[in-house]
């Protein structure tokens, strides 16, 4: 079977074909590439702007003052909550599986550790990476603040 593929390749090559096919293979590749780095790009955009809300909803005194300095249509804790409500609807086009899990717990119950568990989702799908961190570790710090 291998000799057989390698005698294609050659005679493709050969006739001329092969820099053409070449070019081709290349051009879809470098496409793919484009399209892998954008939506990375929009993912990293995209979920830095979710955890922001996210931390808003679990802060609103502090959080909102900060929020409205880029959005001023954020009001109140109420609209914080829509508009996380709305991320989630977007995040089902480009967001991993555990992510739209996650953040989905995080909506029906907002709380630190809902929001590390969140935090830890977006870190797999945009880096790929495990991780020790979990919200038991990240809770004392939290509970020393005075938060949930």
């Amino acid at each position: 079977m291998t000799d057989t593929v390698s005698i294609i390749i050659s005679t493709i090559a050969a006739l001329g074909i092969g820099g053409i096919l070449g070019g081709y293979v290349r051009s879809w590749s470098e496409h793919r590439r484009e399209i892998k780095e954008h939506e990375h790009q929009l993912k990293q955009t995209r979920y830095g702007c979710i955890l922001i809300l996210m931390l808003t909803q679990l802060n609103p005194e502090e959080g909102l003052i900060k929020a409205k300095q880029f959005r001023q249509d954020l009001k109140n804790a109420d609209d914080v909550k829509k508009e996380i409500e709305t991320e989630l609807l977007n995040a089902v086009v480009f967001a991993g599986d555990e992510v739209i899990s996650s953040l989905s717990e995080f909506i029906r119950n907002p709380d630190y550790s809902a929001f590390v568990r969140v935090a830890i989702a977006m870190r797999r799908d945009l880096w790929g990476k495990k991780t020790k961190v979990n919200e038991t570790l990240l809770d004392g710090i939290f509970k020393k603040a005075g938060n949930n």
